[in-house]
């Protein structure tokens, strides 16, 4: 297994980084050129750099490695995974078990598209130029060539009977040739874009591709139309895969997200899954039960589930990622809603999902640690109400952490909880979530609703709440979704002795975090703006500088010195909670999803994806104090 986890950093997020936590790290030393399996537990990858590398997607671990041909910018495998070709104006064919240069041909333009016949008897070459050469791979010779564009070739497939070649060129078309002769037999025409991506279904009747328009595209190739038009994603798609079975459909985008498509009816099933870095390769294991994607140097291989999964009719961004320490024990807690949660051991860097003690909740969505650590509490969707419509069923639960036993279920008719938070004494619980305008604070001494906060902020759905910490005060913030204006919500201190609000303000935030003296509140408001109230008058202190996209965490520092702000724009923001003057901005390689600081602020964890979270030396970063050299 590789230990060497170079991430190719920027300087400032590389020199005080401290660990890395990561359930999968399969990761190459070089950007990936192609991916696929060569049986159901084993990933193969080239690298940019001609390294070959066999991965056991059960341990994570790098099995075998061998060198192929170096700088070679493309390289595409066979169907039965035992060859590999790569090209630049020079076409190498490798056997891939043993490593050994099986044939090669000068090229007389720049390769840019690849492809093996279904028997391997052939290699299509597309080429910067617009031309597409067929090479006999028994004979060693090119026997036949054809120009199709002045444009040049983006994508290459053949049919499953190894009988017809779909070619994507620059100008978005699909051209279909016999390969014999590569006589034209068809043109399929609809992209707005490049086309970077084709597969064949199983019989050879449909022909799906990818394209930067932003659409999958499923063509009936008998009579040369569309059958179905894709347009889930947002942004350019990248890469297709089919699975062996022909029954599920898998793409993924610009924008991290990687979906899959029932054949079937066209819809999606399975939950949309995000990456951390850019997705360039998809591939299905041969019994159609995995699903592996190569991005940049980062590989990731997952089983889903092909039935159509719970969605609270939400959009992803309006549940949160979470990231917790533990105030005693050296653990982290972190949360990608509807994953399990995970628990890291931070001086170890080993982790283990929290036991539930019961069945694993598959929508878990939030959770929330007591203040002296002993008690978890969690909110899941029932397993029950899946097949619901609308609004389904949440259950909130009390776990004992210690112990890792579940307590009890407290309530079990609540609608999905996105935000919960415990009172300072421990007596209290309050939660709720963003299809609801309500708020239950739960008494844990009496195990009964408390109080009821029906219309917690005027109508507005509930997107946080959060103690006072040195009282028995609860502020509550509302945001309406399709808010472009900072103002569409509000702000709520309540004081739940009165069940009254005490004060407020119209203005609408995402997160918010107290200080440890009470005396300021910081709110991630939708304007992408850092509001810090004075918690007693609920005047403004300060408005913190704008982001480029949402903010989706803020903490202060346990040590009241450090107000922090992480986005989506890979960025963490640091400020002075004495003046609230800006202290500096940490640029990370991924996308940041949650932060915490550590007991003794010295160090922040930012979350990723996947559970995936770096530690980093805030203090040595903000010129605290002096460098020093850690090992990871």
């Amino acid at each position: 297994m590789r230990t060497d986890y170079s991430l190719n950093l920027p300087m400032e997020s590389a020199s005080i980084l401290i660990r890395i936590f990561d359930k999968s790290p399969m990761r190459t030393e070089s950007e990936i050129s192609a991916l696929t399996f060569s049986n159901p537990h084993t990933i193969l990858t080239i690298e940019e750099d001609g390294v070959l590398c066999f991965w056991n997607t059960a341990t994570n671990e790098e099995q075998i490695k061998k060198e192929l041909e170096p700088m070679i910018p493309l390289w595409r495998f066979n169907q039965g995974s035992s060859l590999a070709a790569g090209a630049s104006d020079y076409i190498h064919v490798m056997d891939v078990q043993t490593g050994e240069h099986k044939w090669g041909a000068r090229s007389l333009s720049w390769v840019t598209a690849l492809a093996f016949s279904p028997e391997s008897d052939f290699l299509a070459t597309g080429h910067e130029d617009g031309k597409v050469r067929l090479w006999d791979l028994k004979n060693k010779k090119p026997i036949a060539e054809v120009h199709l564009s002045k444009l040049g070739v983006s994508a290459l497939a053949f049919k499953p009977d190894g009988l017809e070649l779909a070619v994507a060129t620059e100008d978005c078309s699909i051209t279909l040739l016999e390969t014999k002769g590569l006589k034209q037999v068809g043109k399929l025409v609809g992209h707005k874009d490049r086309i970077p991506s084709m597969v064949w279904s199983p019989e050879g009747g449909r022909l799906y591709s990818a394209g930067w328009d932003t659409t999958v595209r499923v063509w009936n190739v008998a009579d040369r139309k569309p059958i179905i038009l894709l347009n889930n994603h947002a942004i350019q798609v990248q890469a297709i895969a089919l699975s062996p079975d022909g029954k599920y459909l898998a793409s993924a985008d610009s924008d991290l997200l990687v979906r899959i498509w029932s054949t079937e009816l066209f819809q999606e099933v399975g939950a949309t899954r995000e990456m951390d870095e850019e997705v360039r390769f998809l591939a299905f294991s041969h019994d159609s039960k995995t699903l592996a994607s190569g991005g940049v140097v980062h590989i990731s291989a997952w089983d889903f589930e092909p039935q159509t999964k719970l969605s609270l009719s939400v959009h992803p961004g309006m549940l949160r990622d979470s990231i917790c320490v533990h105030p005693v024990q050296k653990e982290l807690l972190v949360l990608n809603p509807g994953h399990a949660l995970n628990i890291w051991n931070i001086d170890s860097i080993k982790d283990k999902p929290f036991p539930y003690g019961m069945n694993d909740p598959e929508d878990f969505l939030s959770f929330a640690l007591s203040k002296d650590g002993e008690v978890m509490a969690g909110s899941f969707i029932f397993q029950g109400s899946k097949q619901q419509l609308g609004n389904p069923s949440c259950a909130i639960a009390l776990w004992d952490f210690h112990a890792g036993k579940l307590s009890k279920i407290i309530d079990s008719s609540c609608s999905p909880a996105t935000s919960m938070a415990f009172s300072p004494c421990g007596k209290f619980l309050a939660y709720g979530g963003v299809l609801s305008t309500e708020v239950r604070v739960w008494n844990l001494e009496t195990n009964n609703p408390s109080i009821q906060l029906t219309d917690a902020v005027d109508g507005h759905s509930i997107s946080d709440v959060v103690f006072v910490p040195d009282a028995n005060r609860l502020v509550v913030a509302g945001v309406d979704w399709l808010a472009t204006s900072g103002k569409d919500g509000q702000i709520a201190l309540w004081d739940l002795d009165t069940n009254k609000i005490v004060n407020s303000c119209s203005m609408g935030a995402f997160h918010m975090a107290i200080s440890e003296d009470a005396k300021y509140l910081a709110c991630a408001l939708v304007s992408k703006q850092v509001l810090v109230l004075n918690l007693q008058t609920f005047e403004k202190v300060a408005m913190l500088g704008e982001f480029l996209h949402a903010i989706n965490s803020i903490c202060f520092s346990p040590d009241g010195k450090i107000l922090a702000a992480s986005a989506e724009d890979q960025q963490v923001r640091f400020w002075s909670v004495e003046n609230f003057t800006h202290l500096g901005t940490l640029t990370i390689d991924f996308r940041v999803k949650a932060i915490a600081f550590s007991v003794d602020s010295n160090h922040l964890f930012a979350l990723g994806n996947h559970s995936y979270c770096c530690q980093y030396d805030v203090q040595q970063f903000l010129g605290f104090t002096p460098p020093q050299n850690k090992p990871l």
